[in-house]
């Protein structure tokens, strides 16, 4: 019996050494197949969080790129804007007062621009470098060790090392050495627990007192030198997610302002639009009405683009001046009144005191808009942001220093701070470990043992990855500009009222070519003499009588300043009937000469010959010319005389003639050219047929002061020994200017007005 015994014995523990063994290398086949599976999930998990980091930089850095782009195209605008503004180049200078108005938002649009680029390109550049970063040194595809692989191979041999009780454990008897991983399982025992039953499953298999050993082996391998995250959530953000959003903590205010700060160039260049569109169009173009339309469609697009941008999201926030903000667009109305009537044709004190109040009015508007973008632009402390919504900004608890005003036109996307319903973390729990069937594996003791081991290291300090750097915040720099633009409309608003009461010129002047604005009347000592100028400082030299006359239009306007007495003189206007009496005046001053009467001379001139100029000499001697130095001469007083032709020669290099005169020193002629130049035939003429020489005048400028431009009329010629011209130029036809040679410059003397055709006058 005892043998029977034994042999029984012997046979039911080979048996359960053989059903064991089969169970050991089934185990062991598929740990190393979870122990691949799971690599090849975490790797693609891993290829995802890198591409998470990619598109969070991507956002920042294209969104950036285009401020940079944007903004230097607004500032290649601006300098533009300050090139194209000659206005007075065909007219006069604007006055002061839309210069201040233009000019500083002009440069207050190309600062913010400049501003935009600095903190876009800090901004690209910081997620950029935090991308590299992470994706270089922590964000790494999990890829196993040789030792980890080996950890995870197992040898058949090994099953001679497990535990003596796991090695002939009885099926159906014992404990079946499996952890708790089926949740049925867990369900079943509970419910059986509780009294409620489970299902058969539940109440047929033994009791799980301990797991085998190999399956102990199996986990303890995966933890080993491994962190424990026990303690953290199971929906907490995965690690790339915390090191991005803390690099974005530190540059996201520049992301931001950089934002706010295009929308505040955009807006400046837009108003700065309206009113260099009000001096062009008023003093260049003369158009009264299109000044009025075009300024109503670019200030309405300005109140567009504060409507689209500018929508209060704090309700909490105290609001100082709201909607003070469309006060910028309405204050190019009172400035396009100012100009029309700084422009008006006729002048009027009462029109100087309204455009001037029209002025202040305007600069009183611009500076309340200004106070209500520096409000705007100031970050809100309290501001909480919206929950996080599909196609929305979005920042995390805690980052305030951001306008909230612009909180709809951020487009900044953090990380977000937890995993959403169904996604998880595999990688963290390669890395960490996971719970899995931990506890039951290890024991819950050891389990607890192992986290108050894990929490006190985690309590250590550790240094974050990228530090905060010291920098100069953005909101203060943005704020700071927006703050100069207040100041700058205060001392604007003060340099008015010091021009409203001395005169714009009275600190800084200069000659003006044509009608100035009724706001620039000229203090006596600055604008004496003719529109051209003289070349020496007022009062350098003794007074000339032609120095005494005023510009035509200010001649008799001795007020130079508002809220002076305006001296009324009645100015005599010079009409047709007052230039016949003068010219009446003037003919019997000269001695009569008995026997004088008009005669009609007749000469035989050549065929086709078609002349423009006529010259006059002594002995009735009389040559007319074409422009281009064809001509004929002739003597009056010859009865039946031919005249004779001749040809000048030297002026091929020269534009066609315009005036000629006989020059009686030496019985030559004088020729002036349609660009100015000045010519000299040296006489007598030659006999016959023989070209005559021409060339420079000697002695005399090269060219009349008219900068180019060209003469439909002009004569030059020697009075009292002096050479003098006068010159009708093709943009003035009723105007003719008559100067007189000094050294070698020619200084203006006098303007004489020929009437209109309409006037009675000869055209």
């Amino acid at each position: 019996m005892a043998a029977e015994g034994a042999a029984a014995a012997g046979a039911v523990a080979l048996g359960a050494f053989g059903y064991n063994r089969e169970n050991y290398l089934y185990d062991a086949e598929f740990r190393w197949e979870r122990f691949t599976a799971s690599r090849e999930y975490a790797n693609q998990q891993a290829d995802q969080y890198r591409e998470d980091i990619r598109n969070l930089s991507a956002l920042t850095v294209k969104k950036n790129t285009l401020w940079c782009v944007t903004s230097t195209l607004c500032m290649a605008l601006c300098v533009a804007l300050y090139c194209a503004g000659r206005l007075g180049l065909h007219g006069p200078s604007p006055p002061a007062w839309i210069m201040g108005l233009w000019l500083t938002n002009n440069a207050a649009a190309f600062s913010f621009m400049a501003l935009c680029i600095f903190l876009a390109l800090h901004s690209s550049f910081r997620a950029q470098a935090a991308a590299t970063q992470l994706l270089t040194r922590r964000t790494r595809v999990p890829v196993p060790t040789l030792k980890q692989l080996d950890d995870a191979r197992q040898f058949a041999s090994e099953f001679e090392q497990q535990d003596w009780g796991d090695i002939f454990r009885v099926p159906y008897i014992s404990n079946n050495g499996a952890p708790k991983t089926d949740d049925a399982v867990h369900a079943g025992r509970k419910a059986a627990e509780a009294g409620r039953g489970s299902s058969s499953r539940s109440r047929s298999a033994p009791g799980r007192s301990k797991c085998s050993s190999w399956v102990k082996q199996e986990f303890a391998t995966d933890r080993r030198g491994k962190e424990d995250s026990l303690a953290i959530p199971e929906d907490a953000a995965p690690e790339h997610f915390e090191l991005f959003k803390h690099v974005q903590k530190e540059y996201y205010q520049y992301d931001i302002y950089a934002r706010v700060c295009i929308f505040l160039g955009f807006v400046h260049y837009v108003q700065a639009l309206c009113y260099y569109g009000l001096g062009h169009i008023n003093i260049e173009l003369r158009a009264f009405w299109v000044a009025y339309g075009c300024v109503f469609v670019i200030a309405s697009l300005m109140a567009l683009l504060l409507r689209f941008d500018i929508i209060p999201a704090n309700v909490g926030k105290r609001q100082y001046l709201p909607r003070c903000e469309y006060l910028g667009p309405l204050a190019t109305l009172p400035a396009a009144i100012g100009m029309s009537l700084d422009f008006k044709v006729e002048f009027d004190m009462v029109s100087v005191a309204v455009c001037w109040l029209m002025i202040f009015v305007a600069y009183i508007l611009q500076l309340t808009y200004a106070l209500r973008l520096l409000e705007i632009v100031l970050p809100d402390e309290t501001f909480v942001g919206a929950a996080e919504r599909l196609g929305a900004s979005y920042l995390p608890e805690g980052w305030r220093k951001v306008p909230s005003s612009f909180y709809h036109v951020f487009y900044f996307v953090a990380p977000p701070g937890k995993l959403q319903p169904g996604q998880y973390d595999l990688v963290r729990e390669i890395k960490n470990g996971g719970k899995g069937a931990y506890d039951e594996v290890v024991g819950e003791d050891s389990a607890q043992q192992r986290r108050a081991a894990a929490s006190v290291e985690g309590a250590e300090e550790v240094e974050p990855v990228f530090s905060k750097s010291q920098h100069v915040e953005p909101w203060k720099i943005v704020t700071s500009l927006a703050a100069v633009l207040p100041v700058c409309w205060v001392f604007l608003i003060f340099g008015c009222i010091v021009d409203a009461a001395i005169g714009e010129q009275a600190l800084l002047t200069a000659p003006h070519w044509s009608r100035p604005p009724m706001t620039r009347l000229s203090k006596e000592p600055h604008e004496l003499g003719t529109p051209i100028g003289f070349p020496w400082p007022a009062g350098a030299r003794p007074w000339l009588p032609e120095q005494m006359a005023w510009h035509e239009e200010k001649r008799h306007a001795n007020t130079f300043s508002f809220g002076r007495r305006l001296h009324e003189m009645d100015a005599p206007k010079l009409s047709t009937a007052a230039l016949s009496g003068a010219l009446r005046g003037l003919l019997d001053a000269i001695p009569a000469v008995d026997g004088v009467a008009p005669v009609l001379e007749p000469v035989s001139w050549p065929a086709f010959f078609e002349p423009n100029l006529v010259a006059c000499g002594r002995g009735g001697r009389v040559m007319t010319l074409t422009p281009r130095g064809f001509g004929a001469s002739t003597t009056l007083g010859a009865a039946g005389a031919a005249a004779e032709p001749l040809r000048l020669a030297g002026l091929g290099a020269y534009p066609p003639l315009v005036g000629a005169a006989s020059n009686d020193d030496d019985d030559g002629l004088l020729l002036v050219s349609s660009a100015g130049h000045v010519l000299a035939c040296p006489g007598p003429r030659p006999a016959g047929a023989a070209a005559w020489s021409c060339g420079p005048a000697p002695g005399a400028p090269t060219s009349l002061p008219v900068a180019g431009a060209r003469l439909v009329a002009a004569a030059a010629g020697k009075l009292a020994g002096r050479l003098h011209a006068a010159l009708v130029h093709e943009d003035a036809p009723h105007l003719v200017a008559i100067f007189a040679q000094e050294a070698e410059e020619w200084l203006p003397i006098g303007e004489v007005r020929v009437p209109r055709r309409g006037e009675g006058g000869v055209r």
